[in-house]
């Protein structure tokens, strides 16, 4: 890692080099950063972890076996790094202003999946919107929707 890491400052090798397989460097990204949103409380629950699978399978149209390999894939990336920001980079130059927006619900969704919104998730996620470009408005609108869809207006997941 750390020799990927110098030839990458270096300029030898570019970020975009490091992926391979069948899986595309944003996919691999987004997988990611909803891993992150998972581990920053360092408590991975099911709940959250089924989260980021259906997401996958939904947003990336991907049958499920595959989409558990993206995570496998981006679980591996995800511990190779010392900091999101290549994640975030490659989800901001990878999609439009709106797949932005539709990336950060899914952080949301991942955040709220296990009923217990943490301190850490909120800032992780608030941090994540600037970084992906998208302006209060839009962030406001991605967590409301995310909120909507986690079913926590009405009460809770369970109710």
């Amino acid at each position: 890692m750390l020799t990927k890491l110098m030839a990458l400052l270096s300029g030898e090798l570019q970020a975009e080099g490091l992926e391979t397989g069948p899986f595309e460097r944003r996919h691999i990204a987004v997988a990611a950063l909803l891993l992150e949103a998972m581990y920053i409380d360092h408590r991975a629950s099911e709940r959250e972890q089924g989260a980021i699978r259906r997401l996958l399978c939904e947003h990336f149209a991907l049958p499920e076996e595959d989409a558990r390999k993206l995570v496998e894939v981006a679980d591996e990336r995800f511990a190779e790094v010392l900091d999101d920001w290549e994640f975030a980079e490659a989800v901001r130059a990878g999609f439009n202003a709106a797949e932005r927006r539709e990336v950060l619900t899914m952080l949301w969704e991942v955040a709220y999946a296990d009923g217990d919104l943490e301190r850490l998730e909120e800032r992780l996620v608030s941090r994540l919107a600037q970084q992906l470009d998208i302006d209060p408005e839009g962030a406001d609108a991605a967590r409301a929707t995310a909120v909507a869809r986690a079913g926590l207006i009405d009460g809770g997941p369970d109710a």
